[in-house]
């Protein structure tokens, strides 16, 4: 699909903001999404967005924040094409404020008699100050010490050279394709890993993608539990939100019943690396 690109041409409001809870759900500015049958609620809520594009004629600003608390500035237009941004959306210049005028007439000013001018009296010369011995010059202070760098942020966006990758994400998952959304999320994984380490916000964030769009393709579940314990343990690591990996350490867990359900013996098998897992995040043993 092409993409917006006279960017300045889209209007700066409406700006609608997309939250997509961790169980997959959706609202638009606080409303609930309706999922549209077969399909997620982040799809869902794009659909309606472009439904809002297309009766104002002309694409929409968006802010989509993923469960890992991201946030991703979008332009949808109504036939779906997603354009994402390398900045956040610029904020609209303040309306003029017309003056007002007073209500009443102001009241006459009584005229003032005039003052008799002063006479200006001599002024004696002045007194040179007493001269001041200097100061003495102030001890050498020893440099502070150099502050460490702080952590990236974890609601940080990606840098603008990354927004073509993560737009082929959104539009292959706006297409449906979840198989090519989650191969595009595992590119910008190593492109980001690459460039920035695997225990980088922005990698992770990724990591975390995948393991949700496995969830949602459902093809193997020993491969999606797998993926889900390496998220958990990369977030543990990277020191990311603690409720997040907590989330991710859950899904783990409900994976693997679902995969006992078909496979016990992988299911024994994955069993202590869970145990690991879980020790590991929460210090207890899974559930």
């Amino acid at each position: 699909m092409p993409v917006v690109t006279d960017l300045d041409s889209v209007p700066l409001t409406p700006v609608y903001t997309i939250v997509i809870s961790a169980a997959g759900e959706a609202t638009i500015e606080g409303e609930p999404v309706e999922p549209l049958p077969g399909q997620d609620g982040r799809t869902s809520a794009l659909a309606e967005i472009r439904v809002r594009a297309a009766k104002r004629g002309h694409p929409i600003r968006i802010n989509a924040k993923e469960p890992d608390g991201s946030v991703w500035p979008l332009i949808v237009d109504h036939d779906g094409a997603v354009t994402p941004l390398a900045a956040p959306h610029p904020t609209p210049a303040p309306a003029p404020v017309a003056p007002v005028a007073p209500v009443f007439p102001a009241a006459p000013v009584a005229p003032v008699a005039p003052q008799p001018v002063p006479v200006p009296q001599p002024v004696p010369a002045p007194v040179p100050p007493a001269p001041v011995a200097p100061a003495p010059a102030p001890a050498p202070v020893a440099p502070p010490a150099p502050i460490p760098a702080p952590v990236s942020d974890w609601n940080s966006s990606l840098p603008p050279h990354h927004a073509e990758r993560f737009g082929r994400i959104v539009a292959a998952e706006l297409r449906g394709d979840l198989a090519g959304a989650a191969l595009a999320a595992r590119e910008l994984e190593g492109a980001l890993d690459r460039e920035y380490g695997a225990l980088h916000p922005h990698t992770v964030g990724v990591l975390g993608t995948r393991a949700w769009l496995a969830l949602l393709l459902q093809e193997d579940w020993a491969a999606i539990m797998r993926l889900h314990l390496r998220t958990a343990e990369r977030r543990h690591n990277a020191q990311a939100p603690v409720d997040e990996t907590r989330r991710v350490l859950r899904n783990a867990r409900a994976v693997w019943w679902r995969l006992a359900a078909v496979d016990r013996a992988e299911a024994d098998e994955i069993q202590p690396e869970l145990q690991r897992v879980s020790d590991l995040v929460e210090g207890v043993l899974p559930e």
